[in-house]
């Protein structure tokens, strides 16, 4: 029996954890609040109820919600908070660590002396709340992908257990996109070849799926059928080295048509290999050079990380805005960084 802690809102729910006014209020983590710029990167479920979500720039989550109170992300404070929380949960059951703001836990041992999935959750959700004021939603399954999707239905402060033919019967009617590791270019595939539910997928033969996407093919057909099995690993180490593009101009220039055109080509390329590596970045960055000098860079951070090539051109871009598009420059570059593997490919390489 696996468990898929997932924090809600982190991002939010630490500020709020820390400054008792906000609790109960909308609260957006967003890039730079006196000066009112900036990308959203995480959001309190009061900011989501009018609408707020993550990579929407400032202005627009403000008209969205002007009651809104904008505070600017502190990293090294949600990595502290995430260090406490997965020691917590380390001493419970053996523990994996999938992000910053979630973990699968193995507690087979515990069921075996009697306790259920529930009551092992509630635990967690208890202490967490008690005393850190952090919200959490677990999901409970016989593998990690039915405890990941299950962790899902239910935010904030749920708790949701379902075996693999409650799995079926639930997640089959949804969505393609709904399964956990097909993306938005997979489903749209998908949907080309006229699957549009994930229980058409499961009805597909192995072989279709093989031919048309490889061995993701085979991922996605045992993910289907919530048969994907691994063990939860403690020593998988989450993160991987950076991936970037950038491009020297033939002369200092300041052309925005030109920006955005190579913005966005990289931005597709980027957004092509980490889905092609089933990776998705945590973190957008922007470098450039003003004429040969040293390369200077910005990076926007998100709570949900992104294989989305319009998400990383919509943050590329509001960062060379914000920071860079008042002087020509010689050299654009965009780099993603904090890549954390999705479900199937965790699961591969935790053997």
């Amino acid at each position: 029996m696996i468990l898929l802690c997932d924090m809600n809102s982190f991002f939010a729910s630490v500020h709020q954890s820390m400054q008792p006014e906000l609790r109960g209020k909308p609260v957006v983590v967003a890039g730079n609040p006196e000066k009112r710029k900036g990308i959203v990167v995480a959001a309190s479920y009061e900011a989501k109820a009018y609408g707020v979500y993550t990579t929407m720039r400032y202005r627009d989550a403000w008209k969205c919600c002007p009651k809104a109170i904008f505070v600017q992300p502190e990293h090294t404070l949600y990595r502290q908070y995430s260090e406490v929380i997965m020691r917590f949960l380390s001493r419970i059951a053996p523990c994996e660590v999938a992000s910053v703001d979630e973990a699968y836990l193995d507690i087979t041992e515990i069921i075996k002396r009697g306790h259920s999935p529930k009551e092992v959750a509630s635990y967690i959700q208890r202490k967490l709340e008690s005393e850190l004021r952090i919200p959490c939603s677990i999901g409970a399954g016989p593998n990690k992908l039915i405890a990941k999707m299950c962790a899902d239905v239910k935010k904030p402060r749920g708790f949701v257990e379902m075996g693999q033919r409650q799995f079926q019967a639930y997640f089959w009617p949804q969505p393609v996109n709904r399964l956990h590791g097909c993306g938005k270019s997979t489903a749209e595939k998908l949907k080309q070849k006229g699957i549009h539910t994930i229980g058409q997928l499961a009805a597909r033969p192995l072989e279709d799926l093989q031919q048309w996407f490889g061995k993701k093919g085979e991922y996605l057909y045992k993910a289907a059928w919530g048969a994907y099995v691994s063990p939860v690993n403690p020593e998988r180490k989450k993160g991987e080295k950076s991936i970037g593009s950038s491009r020297t101009f033939a002369v200092d220039t300041m052309e925005r048509s030109l920006i955005e055109q190579t913005a966005r080509e990289f931005s597709h390329k980027l957004a092509e290999k980490v889905q092609r590596q089933h990776k998705r970045a945590a973190t957008v960055s922007v470098e450039v050079k003003f004429d040969y000098r040293q390369a200077v860079s910005r990076s926007i951070t998100l709570e949900v990380p992104t294989d989305r090539a319009d998400d990383i051109y919509r943050i590329a871009m509001h960062t060379y805005e914000l920071h860079f598009s008042d002087r020509p420059i010689r050299l654009f570059g965009i780099r993603l960084s904090n890549l954390t593997a999705q479900v199937y490919e965790q699961l591969k390489f935790s053997f």
